[in-house]
């Protein structure tokens, strides 16, 4: 087995990313906390789901939110898919 491959099997996961809004500057985060020891979500699909529950939970306080891989990199088509959740967009997730 090569190097990469065990580290996808060892680090596989998603989670989701955002900026903090609010205080006049964008602050990203992420969770779960993967530096922290914390298990990373399991599929993709999850990772959406949780991300629109976080979203409808955080309209306005939370935005640009997205998932991504392990590694950090954003998950194909996440521009489609990410949520604004924005005071000016004025609607709630409902995907």
């Amino acid at each position: 087995m090569k190097f990469a491959e065990a580290l996808k099997i060892i680090e596989g996961g998603f989670m989701v990313n955002f900026e903090h809004a609010g205080d006049g500057f964008l602050r990203s985060d992420y969770f779960p906390d993967k530096h922290a020891g914390e298990k990373l979500i399991e599929t993709e699909s999850e990772a959406w789901e949780l991300a629109k529950k976080f979203a409808n939970n955080t309209f306005g306080r939370c935005v640009n939110i997205y998932v991504t891989k392990s590694d950090f990199v954003p998950v194909d088509n996440y521009r489609e898919k990410m949520i604004i959740n924005r005071l000016f967009n004025k609607q709630r997730v409902e995907r």
